[in-house]
């Protein structure tokens, strides 16, 4: 697999919202994101106070902006850090955000998002990731909400 780094959608001090270098969930199927904090730690029990409340906000802000871009009918959130269990210090805090769109295409509706095994082709031979368009709407839908409530705080 060519070298691809993640765009970065929205950054501050604590917290980033990314595209994932691998969609778990195809954009037809309404798409993923990635909430990771800047420090590296297991799981949300490490969190600082400051960092889980930066967490929530970001994975609602990545969540809203989903929604707006893409439409989507449901958003889920994943930590899912235990995929790289078995792997010596790659275990990262990370927080998924799967749209989840009427018409689904890779997915069944109402029914849990299907993780197939971390090396199946499907994630890098079906699976689209998003479009260089709807990471530039991803992008404006974020900055957008960052002039509102609740998200102002994460500017600070």
């Amino acid at each position: 697999m060519p070298s691809i780094k993640p765009t970065v959608l929205f950054s501050n001090q604590l917290v980033k919202i990314v595209t994932p270098i691998v969609p778990l969930n195809c954009q037809l199927d309404g798409g993923h994101l990635l909430v990771e904090p800047h420090r590296v730690f297991d799981n949300r029990m490490h969190a600082s106070a400051e960092e889980a409340m930066q967490l929530m906000a970001a994975s609602m802000l990545a969540a809203r902006a989903l929604t707006q871009v893409l439409e989507v009918e449901e958003i889920n959130y994943q930590e899912m850090g235990n995929w790289k269990l078995g792997e010596s210090n790659t275990k990262k805090m990370q927080i998924h955000i799967f749209g989840r769109s009427t018409d689904q295409r890779y997915q069944i509706r109402g029914e849990s998002i299907r993780f197939y095994p971390r090396n199946h082709d499907i994630y890098t031979q079906v699976y689209q990731p998003l479009s260089t368009g709807v990471i530039l709407q991803l992008w404006q839908a974020i900055e957008r909400q960052l002039q509102h409530d609740p998200f102002i705080q994460l500017m600070t």
